[in-house]
């Protein structure tokens, strides 16, 4: 294809003649090949099946967008660097994902160099909507490979597609793979392998007056900088069609540049109406005549995958398979987990029974075993669970469900004056509601999208789950309903009641202070694919793999804060005279050992363990944390909660899951049970004042009841607070949140109490 004779210089030079490898720090000399392609076409399976393990994980600078790079060996021995990029379908960004795969592309992003290579994946199945960004991708004049995945797919739906002939229109490198069996991925190498000359820009119509701008605009250049190697044509109209005034594009180009680029907008607004629309018709025309020349659709009269959607997108049957789905993943995720998650807390428990006795009696003792171990040990116990959840979550995901998902729950959502597109976002929310509030820029509409982030903290996110592993483990038994267990049968209800909360709030919401009309929502059916192993079990590590790097590092400072909260001030008139006697007790313990008394040994044993839990009861009961929890009690003792969780739930306002850490540490400084015994049976018998039951079935229910509702997370506040730009969301937010939840616990427990069940 041609190009118009007065663009065709402007197209094929560019503005200077700075190499790429110049760009690169000097420490990194491998060549970068850049992954993009639109949601659901495969991109990050590729990218797996082409790094394996030779992954990390990051963000980019000043953004909570995920950066995940690897490395890829290629059959020539050479080795690169891969970057996936977040989907997008254009290089006009309407998200801050999108913004960054647009600066990526074009060299703009900090602490991204300008990639050498563009490995652009398209979604065989569904050319018509992925080429917009290829005939994008071709204006900006870095070389590019096509990878047309889903080969395998296309053919079984009955469509011939000439990669050939798709190639030599493009003026680039077109691989057929299958991204999931691995069909092609040599070849695939190979092309990224050579020296890909920059493609040629596929003819679109323009109207002379936005030619003719995007002409001015490129004259003003700059002859070097980031954006030197790249078509002065394609930036020009990239800082023209973009519609942010102090975007980082606009922000790489000198003063007199930006000068330029806002005349030549104000007389655009001025002549032609809707002109930022014309780019995108120029290119689909030509789109429809490639796929006309390159394809050839002989599909069945139904196909497979229409059958399949008749069941599971259907107006009843589709909600209830949904339902039943859910409910068979909450049951693996209690009955897969518990037997790894007994070994993990039987090997903390020996790991804290072995280091105690080398270490000194005192402080520094009760920081290793009762604070750090204890902390850090109790959350990490909980992997297990949350690896297996990621696990259904991934497998649905690879396998295309997840977007019958969204569409299923579309129907729902219209119903509370929300549409589909919500649903990503509140997904997202049950791994952390911080991306998925993030993930609400994709929300046109401002009152849809400040509904959606004031009820995405009511998902259950990967957080609370270790707080109700902890509650249902040791409070319900573990017996059948049905052909259901009575503990998985829990953790989804609370689940559900997660959903229901968010569900009325946002009915309730949409009818007073955000009132709006309903929007409209579109969405693509991605085609259906059998899962890969590979990359669902990559998911599945990284996802644990935060979870356990948070452990170390947020709940590690956590654990040694609440240590020193509960251990300090010391009451030494009583401790001293107790630790005296502990040191003179495992003394005795160690000679009665020596000449072979194990009766004395172990009665000495336990008389220490004894003096250690008196020590840790009197120094528990004086310190800050013990105060703190006294101070609020009389507010939380109507819904069953004693000071000691009193102190669990003061510390969950810094992370959820702390609190399991907390009650970890308070009960190895303040409980009268052996510390052998694990947390859940610690609960289960935990003695009050009177000699009685601590806590009971009724109050475990009411406490995640509570956590279920409630606002802890101050990392949650904080990005509300930046992407409403408001503190009276956020505030809203908490009062609302916190308030229902103290409501609802009360009704729980007072309820139960009426009801003889406490």
């Amino acid at each position: 294809m041609s190009i118009p004779s007065e663009l065709a210089e402007v197209e094929s030079k560019p503005a200077g003649s700075a190499r790429v490898r110049d760009l690169l720090p000097q420490q990194s000399r491998r060549k970068l090949v850049a992954i993009a392609g639109g949601p659901n076409c495969g991109k990050s399976t590729l990218f797996n099946k082409l790094t394996g393990l030779r992954q990390k994980v990051a963000n980019y600078p000043g953004v909570t967008v995920e950066k995940k790079g690897g490395l890829c060996a290629l059959r020539s021995g050479r080795v690169v660097e891969l970057l996936d990029l977040p989907g997008t379908y254009s290089l006009r960004p309407g998200s801050p994902d999108e913004v960054v795969v647009r600066d990526v592309l074009l060299g703009v992003q900090a602490d991204t160099p300008l990639p050498d290579l563009t490995l652009l994946v398209l979604d065989a199945t569904c050319l018509d909507r992925q080429l917009y960004l290829c005939m994008q991708l071709m204006e900006i004049g870095r070389p590019v490979v096509v990878a047309l995945n889903m080969m395998d797919t296309a053919r079984d739906e009955g469509l011939d597609i000439d990669a050939g002939l798709l190639s030599r229109a493009l003026g680039a490198p077109v691989v057929p793979i299958s991204a999931r069996t691995g069909s092609g991925i040599a070849q695939l190498r190979d092309a990224m392998d050579r020296e890909i000359p920059p493609p040629r820009p596929v003819t679109r119509l323009l109207p002379e007056p936005l030619r003719d701008g995007a002409e001015r605009v490129a004259r003003v250049l700059p002859l070097a900088g980031p954006l030197a190697a790249l078509s002065r044509f394609h930036v020009a109209m990239a800082l023209l069609l973009d519609e942010g005034e102090d975007d980082s594009l606009i922000r790489a180009v000198p003063i007199p540049a930006r000068r330029e680029v806002m005349s030549v907008r104000a007389e655009l607004d001025a002549g032609i109406p809707e002109w930022r629309s014309h780019e995108p018709i120029g290119h689909y025309h030509a789109i429809e005549e490639l796929i006309r020349k390159a394809t050839l659709r002989v599909k069945p009269e139904v196909s497979l995958r229409e059958r399949i959607d008749r069941v599971l997108t259907h107006r009843v049957l589709g909600p209830l398979i949904f339902v039943l789905l859910m409910a068979v993943v909450f049951q693996s995720v209690f009955m897969w987990a518990t037997p790894i998650m007994n070994a993990i807390d039987s090997g903390v428990s020996a790991l804290g029974r072995f280091i105690a006795p080398a270490l000194p009696v005192g402080p520094i003792r009760s920081l290793v075993v009762d604070g750090v171990i204890a902390g850090v040990g109790a959350v990490v116990t909980f992997v297990p669970q949350i690896a297996i959840l990621f696990l259904f979550i991934s497998l649905m995901e690879d396998s295309g469900y997840l977007a019958r998902g969204a569409f299923i729950m579309d129907r729902l959502m219209r119903g509370v004056g929300l549409s589909g597109r919500a649903f990503i976002p509140l997904l997202s929310s049950f791994a952390c509601a911080i991306p998925g509030i993030m993930a609400t820029r994709t929300i046109d509409n401002r009152r849809d999208r400040l509904t959606t982030i004031l009820i995405a903290p009511f998902m259950s996110c990967s957080a609370r789950l270790p707080v109700y592993a902890l509650l249902i483990g040791a409070f319900i038994p573990n017996r059948s309903v049905g052909f259901l267990s009575l503990p998985g049968l829990v953790l989804f209800s609370l689940y559900v009641l997660g959903i229901l909360a968010a569900v009325l709030v946002a009915w309730a919401l949409k009818r007073t202070a955000l009132r709006g009309s309903r929007p409209l929502y579109v969405m693509e059916l991605p085609p259906y694919r059998v899962p890969s192993w590979r990359s669902v079990l990559i998911t599945v590590r990284d996802r644990a793999g935060l979870f356990v790097q948070k452990a170390g590092t947020v709940i590690l400072a956590v654990s040694i804060v609440l240590w020193f909260l509960a251990s300090y001030p010391r009451n030494s008139g009583q401790v001293r005279p107790l630790e005296k006697r502990l040191e003179a007790v495992e003394d005795g313990a160690a000679q009665a050992k020596a000449r072979g008394s194990v009766a004395e040994a172990s009665a000495k044993r336990t008389e220490a363990t004894q003096l250690e839990n008196e020590i840790a009861g009197v120094s528990l009961r004086d310190s800050f944390a013990g105060r703190a929890g006294r101070l609020i009690e009389p507010a939380i003792a109507p819904l069953g909660f004693d000071w000691k969780i009193g102190i669990a739930l003061l510390s969950s306002f810094a992370a959820r899951e702390v609190m399991v850490s907390t009650m970890a540490t308070v009960y190895n400084l303040g409980d009268a049970d052996q510390t052998s015994v694990s947390l859940r049976e610690k609960l289960r018998h935990a003695e009050n004042p009177s000699g009685g039951k601590a806590y009971s079935p009724l109050m475990a229910v009411s406490l995640m009841v509570f956590f279920v509702l409630a606002c802890q997370c101050m990392s949650t506040v904080a990005v509300v607070r930046r992407e409403t730009n408001s503190w009276r969301w956020p505030i809203f937010m908490v009062v609302m949140m916190n308030a229902l939840a103290w409501i609802a616990s009360f009704a729980v427990y007072q309820g139960g109490k009426l009801m003889g069940l406490g």
